[in-house]
C-alpha cells in the first residue's frame, strides 16, 4: 500500500511539473510570470496623432465625433459611450456632438459604402474606425480595399478629419496574443495606418494582461464570478459594466497622449497604397432599379422601415417572383439589405450567369441589417445584374437550431414567409444605367 501510495505522488508530481498551467489560476498573482511575447506587442501607434481634433477643441465651440463600427462599437454603454463622456467631462467648455454610425454584424466591406451617408455628412472632426474584429472573415487584400477606401472617402470630404484605428478582440485571439502575433486583419489595418499615418489603438492587450495576472476571465456567467473580471458571455462582445471599461480605459489612455502633439492641418492624398481601393464605392436607392412583379416599399409605421430608418431610409419587401434589374459600370456590385425570420433566398444573375443566395442564416431570429458582396473583381466594364426572389421553402429551423434549439417553436408563424428585404445597390464604379 505503501509504495502504491509513492508511485501515485510521484505521478502527480510529474503531472504537475509537465503540465504547469492547469494550476496556473492557483498561482499568487505575484509569482505569475509576465508573457515576454504578449508584452512585446505594442499597444498604441502614435502616428500623426489628432491634431486637427485638439486644435478643433481649442478654438471652436462645437466639435463632432464619430464612431463607425461593429456590434463592439454599437452596444450602449460601451467604449464609444464612455469615450465620448470622457470627452464631454474633461473638456466641459466645448460642445460635443455624436455621430453613432456602428452596426451590428457589419464590417468595412458595408462601411466603405455607408460612410457618406451615415457619417461624412455630418462633417467628423474625428473618427473611430472598428472593424477588426467583423473584418476577421475576409482576406487581407479585401481589407485593404475597403479600409484605404474609408480613409480616402474621409479625407476627400474633408482634410483636417483626423481617423484611429480602434482593435477590439474576440475569445480566440488570445492565443494569438500570447504568441506575439496579430491577426491578418489588423495587420493589413496597420499597413494602412503606417502609409497615411494614423494612429491606432490595441485595445484587446490589456484584457489579454489581465487575464494572465488572474484578474479576469474572458468569457463566463458574471453571476457565478463575484471575484473576478468577466469580460465577456459569449467570446465576443463585452460586458458593458466590466468589460467595455477596459477598452475605453486603453483609448483614453492615449487620447490623453496625443493631446498636445502633431502638426496641424490638412491630411495630404498621395497616391494609394492598392490602386484597387474602393474609394469608388456608391450606394444607390432601390428607385433607381427597373423592378417587376410584387415589390412594397415599406412605409412610416412599418416595423423595418420605422426600425432601420436611421440607416436605410427606403426599404423595398420583394415576393416571390419579384425581379430587379440594373446596369452599371465598374468591379463589384453588392446588395444592402435586411434579413431576419421572414427573408428568403434570392437569384443573382450578372452577365449571364446565375447562382443562388440564401439571405437567411443562424441569427435570423430578429430583424438586423445586413449586405452580401455579389462580385468583387469584376473587369471594369459595363454588367447587367438582375436579382430574383425565389420560391426556395428551405428548413428554417434547422437553421436556427444550430444557435438555439428552441427559438423556431416559440413562434413558428414569424417565419412563415420567405421574402426579400433591399435598401440599397452597392456598386464599385460608375452609377446605374
Amino acid at each position: 500500500m505503501k509504495n502504491y501510495i509513492q508511485k501515485i505522488l510521484i505521478l502527480l508530481f510529474l503531472f504537475i511539473l509537465l503540465k504547469p498551467d492547469v494550476f496556473a489560476d492557483d498561482l499568487p498573482k505575484t509569482e505569475r510570470k509576465k508573457n515576454k511575447a504578449l508584452e512585446q506587442l505594442k499597444e498604441f501607434h502614435k502616428r500623426g496623432g489628432l491634431p486637427n481634433f485638439y486644435h478643433k477643441i481649442d478654438t471652436e465651440r462645437k466639435v463632432n465625433v464619430a464612431y463607425l463600427g461593429g456590434s463592439i462599437t454599437e452596444a450602449k454603454q460601451g467604449w464609444r459611450t464612455l469615450t465620448y463622456n470622457w470627452l464631454r467631462i474633461n473638456y466641459p467648455e466645448t460642445i460635443f456632438l455624436e455621430t453613432a454610425a456602428a452596426i451590428g454584424g457589419t464590417g468595412s466591406n458595408l462601411g466603405v459604402f455607408r460612410v457618406e451617408h451615415d457619417v461624412l455628412q455630418y462633417k467628423p472632426d474625428l473618427l473611430f474606425v472598428e472593424f477588426a474584429v467583423n473584418d476577421k472573415s475576409q482576406k487581407p487584400d479585401d481589407v485593404l480595399r475597403t479600409m484605404e477606401g474609408i480613409i480616402r472617402k474621409t479625407w476627400q470630404a474633408n482634410s483636417t478629419t483626423d481617423i484611429c484605428f480602434i482593435y477590439t478582440m474576440v475569445d480566440d485571439q488570445c492565443k494569438e496574443f500570447l504568441r506575439g502575433e496579430l491577426s491578418s486583419t489588423i495587420l493589413a489595418m496597420e499597413k494602412l495606418a503606417d502609409y497615411y499615418d494614423i494612429p491606432s489603438i490595441l485595445a484587446g492587450k490589456k484584457v489579454v494582461q489581465l487575464r494572465e495576472e488572474g484578474k479576469l476571465v474572458f468569457t463566463a456567467d458574471p453571476s457565478e464570478n463575484d471575484n473576478i473580471i468577466v469580460f465577456t458571455k459569449d467570446h465576443t462582445h463585452p460586458l458593458s459594466e466590466s468589460g467595455h471599461p477596459i477598452y475605453a480605459s486603453v483609448i483614453v489612455k492615449y487620447l490623453e497622449e496625443m493631446e498636445a502633439f502633431g502638426k496641424v492641418g490638412g491630411h495630404k492624398l498621395t497616391n494609394p497604397f492598392v490602386n484597387d481601393n474602393w474609394e469608388n464605392a456608391q450606394s444607390y436607392s432601390v428607385v433607381d432599379a427597373s423592378k417587376t412583379g410584387d415589390w412594397e416599399l415599406l412605409k412610416n409605421g412599418d416595423e423595418l422601415a420605422d426600425k432601420f430608418e436611421k440607416f436605410s431610409p427606403q426599404i423595398y419587401e420583394g415576393k416571390t417572383g419579384a425581379k430587379l434589374s440594373f446596369k452599371f459600370k465598374g468591379t463589384a456590385v453588392g446588395l444592402y439589405d435586411v434579413i431576419g425570420p421572414g427573408s428568403g433566398k434570392i437569384k443573382v444573375t450578372i452577365d449571364g450567369k446565375e447562382r443562388e443566395i440564401q439571405r437567411f442564416d443562424a441569427y435570423c431570429s430578429y430583424y438586423r441589417i445586413n449586405n452580401v458582396i455579389l462580385e468583387k473583381q469584376l473587369e471594369d466594364t459595363v454588367h447587367t445584374v438582375e436579382i430574383e426572389v425565389v420560391d426556395d421553402r428551405f428548413d428554417k429551423e434547422k437553421i436556427l437550431s444550430k444557435r438555439n434549439p428552441d427559438v423556431f417553436k416559440k413562434d413558428k408563424l414569424k417565419y412563415k414567409n420567405y421574402d426579400y428585404f433591399l435598401g440599397n445597390i452597392l456598386v464599385v464604379g460608375e452609377g446605374l444605367r
